[in-house]
């Protein structure tokens, strides 16, 4: 499904009763080798669900007590769904049974972020009716191909697991097809332009045969493997090839025929609010999982808005400073050229952070026919029982010439970004279950929060830094906040185009971002809200703080507890700016600072004044590179399959 696959856990039996042990002391030192041993219990279990999973969260499956799980690619049928739904409701009865007031501070937040990643898993998979397998942004599509092309091979016994379970691709995506002709009957199915998208991703996958990616790199990675005798490096491949050939690439074509027979069966116009049948509880459910938060889309909608505003104003003090600034964005760039160069210079200015471990990578750039048109970069993390494997994937017809689109992405990907945000947290003393699942809008706020801050210690001019920081965060929290208002409330798009009005931006980028955001519900969220939740953190922290602000200590209070929810992320920050022994200040409701819209409309709010030789720039052309993140089976942790930049944004 959406998440990693999560199954019961056995709960151990507690020791007997000690009478010379006072009842409260007992009863905290019970739960906590209760929870300890549920942790182990559950993790376990988890692994044994699913072997891709399994495969790619940990490296020595038998050294950690973990039966292989039956080797198949996973199960897509509509009962899997109400299977998935049990066992998360299986899984918090065996957690609600330990109290965690018994336990220490650092069970407490693995006990409280596994509540509420089952609560997410669970709520998603109760609802199938939107789980879009072929959708072009995070279907299974390009999903199988990637996991396939990374999957590594340490023995040989990996490879035959492999052979099987890349033999059972055809099976999956029958019951991937059988769920969405049953979509497609309740009038949920894909829009024509994103059916063109999916179709488009096939033919191009399907276009290779002997050449295809899924036979070049496994035969380059079986000629690397130890072990093999020559007889036994070619048998593998020709099983492969014959696979491959005749199997996989048949399976994918079929799909296309099959989908294409579901064409225009979609019943409602714009965004998923719209959709009658659940449309917007579905939304606010995805809402709540791809932006790591509790919030309502209005919620999350009034903070965009008001951080979009003071973006605005950062704007037009950069300009009314240096008339010229927009230029020196065009012009000035990084003197870095290559990933190498890149790479060096972002890992030897980690000051601001705390000090990570030493960790080895590899970085390569993605074949043409396994790399989407829209993809820039992702990274693969490593497993959890081996820190050192980190890999990360550039498209380089996405990255072009442009040394600051491959800055921005590699501090996104690497350093400061997920490589070094993720072997951080791998790296501290946390059970392996905290390890195995994590926050995509932590995560990826992380590493959209990573290129801002790269850019305030990059080789630039000063000015044209501080605009590359203004148009990163101003792109893709405009792109999150029309992402909340289409699909989560239902907006029209002179509605979006009325709400940019209000705040400093030109509505007539509404149409484009509006069409783009209902072609991938949600896509943005992650980047663009935790985005502006970092930042705005960050800004709170230094407005409180002043002179006493350390921009390290504050990086080291993200990162501690690594990917979490945010209102675990807030309450540190509020510690943090606030000790315990210090009260905090109450806090000020949006009734007073006189925001407080209906659902479904816009926003009036003082139109700012701005200058008119500036507001022209702030009519830019839409423009994107991206797809989406892991997918519906979502095997590969840490993986990030969307990146966007604009081009000139305000030209």
């Amino acid at each position: 499904m959406r998440f990693l696959r999560t199954v019961t856990a056995a709960v151990t039996a507690c020791a007997v009763w000690t009478a010379v042990l006072p009842a409260p002391v007992y009863a905290e030192e019970k739960d906590s080798e209760q929870f300890e041993q549920f942790c182990e219990d559950e993790f376990i279990r988890r692994m044994e669900s699913d072997y891709v999973n399994m495969h790619y969260t940990v490296k020595d499956y038998a050294a950690l007590s973990i039966n292989k799980p039956e080797l198949t690619v996973g199960d897509a049928s509509w009962e899997s769904f109400e299977t998935e739904v049990q066992r998360a409701d299986e899984s918090l009865e065996k957690l609600h049974k330990i109290n965690p007031e018994n336990l220490n501070e650092d069970q407490q937040l693995v006990y409280k972020t596994y509540e509420r990643y089952l609560e997410s898993y669970r709520e998603l998979n109760a609802m199938p009716l939107f789980e879009s397998y072929f959708d072009p942004a995070a279907g299974i599509i390009d999903n199988l191909t990637t996991n396939f092309t990374e999957f590594v091979f340490y023995t040989p016994e990996d490879v035959e697991d492999y052979l099987t379970v890349l033999s059972t691709v055809p099976a999956y995506i029958d019951q991937a097809l059988e769920v969405t002709r049953r979509q497609a009957e309740e009038g949920f199915f894909l829009r024509d332009d994103q059916l063109d998208m999916t179709e488009d991703a096939i033919d191009e996958f399907t276009a290779k045969t002997d050449d295809s990616m899924l036979i070049v790199i496994f035969n380059e990675r079986i000629d690397e493997l130890e072990g093999l005798s020559d007889e036994q490096k070619e048998e593998y491949k020709q099983r492969n090839r014959d696979i491959v050939i005749n199997s996989y690439i048949p399976s994918y074509r079929k799909a296309k025929e099959e989908l294409e027979k579901l064409r225009g069966s979609r019943s409602f116009e714009g965004g998923t609010a719209n959709y009658e049948n659940g449309g917007a509880e579905y939304y606010a459910a995805l809402a709540r999982y791809k932006t790591s938060s509790q919030d309502s889309v209005e919620k999350l909608l009034d903070d965009c808005g008001m951080f979009l505003e003071d973006l605005v104003d950062q704007y037009i003090d950069l300009y009314m400073r240096n008339p010229a600034v927009d230029d020196l964005y065009e012009t000035e760039t990084t003197k870095l050229s290559g990933p190498d160069e890149v790479l060096e210079y972002l890992q030897s200015h980690l000051e601001m952070f705390p000090e990570g471990p030493e960790v080895t990578y590899e970085y390569d750039y993605l074949d043409p026919s396994v790399a989407n048109d829209a993809t820039v970069a992702y990274y693969l993390a490593p497993p959890i029982d081996d820190i050192t494997h980190n890999v990360v994937r550039i498209n380089e017809k996405a990255v072009g010439e442009d040394p600051n689109e491959l800055y921005s992405t590699l501090a996104h990907e690497a350093f400061p970004g997920h490589l070094f945000q993720i072997t951080w947290f791998l790296n501290q003393p946390e059970p392996f279950l905290r390890r195995s699942y994590d926050f995509i809008g932590y995560q990826e706020g992380w590493g959209m929060y990573s290129e801002w801050c790269a850019w305030e210690f990059s080789d630039i001019n000063p000015d044209a830094a501080e605009l590359n920081r203004i148009y990163i965060a101003l792109s893709y929290v405009e792109d999150a906040a029309v992402d909340l208002a289409v699909n989560g409330l239902g907006w029209s798009v002179p509605q979006v185009s009325n709400w940019l009005e209000s705040l400093g931006l030109n509505g007539s980028s509404a149409q484009e971002i509006a069409d783009f955001v209902i072609q991938r519900p949600g896509l943005l969220l992650p980047y663009g809200v935790g985005m502006m939740k970092f930042l705005t953190l960050r800004k709170n922290a230094e407005e409180a703080l002043g002179d006493q602000f350390d921009l390290k200590e504050f990086n080291t209070v993200l990162m501690e507890g690594g990917d979490r929810p945010f209102e675990f992320v807030e309450a540190d920050v509020e510690n943090y700016i606030h000790p315990a022994s210090e009260p905090a200040p109450e806090e000020i409701t949006e009734e007073e600072i006189g925001i407080s819209p209906e659902p479904g409309i816009p926003w009036e709010i003082e139109e700012p004044e701005i200058p008119a030789d500036v507001r022209p720039y702030l009519n830019y052309p839409y423009a994107w590179i991206g797809l989406g993140a892991a997918g519906v089976i979502a095997l590969i942790a840490g993986i990030n399959l969307y990146r966007r930049r604009r081009k000139g944004p305000f030209a």
